[in-house]
């Protein structure tokens, strides 16, 4: 499974001042220019890291009974700020040389086609849009400020857009989501998100895509020591369909570390510890 990371939320590349405790909050909007524009300012700082990637899904029928049970180790490193990861042991046990020609194969064609900066920055603006297409079917709500280590911490509850009308697949299922995020203030960058559905929705009769009250979904990133953020947890369950990405009735959990750091000749040069 390929988790999708929802990377949120002034517009300009200059270092945010510390702000006052009792300081306006920024608008969401304003949040997540930042973010962007952080992303794209350390995009070549990204691709020094290579990381560890487990990732557990289970599969169960409606009343919980264990269906399928999968585990995967994979390694991932970036391209012009697209993730690419390159399987390398399945339920525990290493690929056959057949499978690592195929990893091999598969790898090598999206590091080539990313490689091109225009098709990356076409990936990258697809995402920031599904982004905002979140943001605007939802309701950040009761936010507060907090300061950890000297840094401006946004918190906010996540509630339903009840005037919104929900255009695409995105928007539907973030205006049934209800939960908190947190916020690096500075950067825009999301540290937490902790979101569950409250209601059922379909789409298409079902056929197009079905998600059901309960569906949890929780992501974690952190910043290192250079500025660069990663995700270090992605998890997850319920009951929800859409297209091929989620199965009937599943959980997951994904957890990214050993993280190593590299020159650009590829000498490592250090390894990168997450801060919880």
């Amino acid at each position: 499974m390929r988790l999708v990371i929802l990377a949120l939320l002034v517009p300009s590349l200059a270092v945010a001042q510390t702000p006052a405790a009792n300081a306006p909050l920024p608008n969401p909007d304003d949040l997540l220019q930042r973010a962007i524009a952080n992303e794209k300012k350390l995009a070549a700082e990204q691709e020094r890291y290579e990381c560890r990637v487990a990732e557990d899904v289970i599969q169960t029928d409606k009343n919980g009974n264990v269906k399928k049970h999968e585990t995967e180790v994979d390694e991932q490193f970036f391209v012009n700020g697209i993730p690419i990861q390159r399987e390398l042991s399945k339920d525990g046990k290493d690929l056959t040389p057949d499978q690592v020609k195929k990893q091999d194969e598969r790898v090598m064609k999206e590091t080539l086609k990313y490689s091109n900066q225009a098709t990356a920055t076409k990936e990258t603006d697809k995402e920031n849009q599904e982004t905002r297409d979140f943001l605007e079917a939802m309701v950040l709500a009761n936010g507060r400020r907090a300061f950890v280590n000297g840094r401006s911490v946004l918190h906010y509850d996540i509630v339903p857009n009840r005037k919104f009308q929900a255009k695409n697949l995105t928007e539907r299922f973030a205006s049934v989501m209800q939960g908190t995020i947190s916020i690096d203030e500075q950067s825009g960058e999301v540290i937490d998100l902790n979101i569950k559905s409250v209601t059922d929705l379909k789409i298409g009769g079902g056929v197009v895509a079905d998600l059901h009250k309960g569906f949890w979904l929780h992501i974690h990133n952190h910043e290192e020591p250079d500025g660069v953020w990663l995700t270090d947890l992605g998890e997850g369950s319920g009951d929800a369909r859409a297209a091929l990405f989620f199965h009937p009735y599943f959980r997951f959990k994904e957890t990214t570390g050993d993280c190593h750091l590299y020159t650009t000749t590829a000498q490592q040069v250090g390894k990168a510890t997450p801060v919880k």
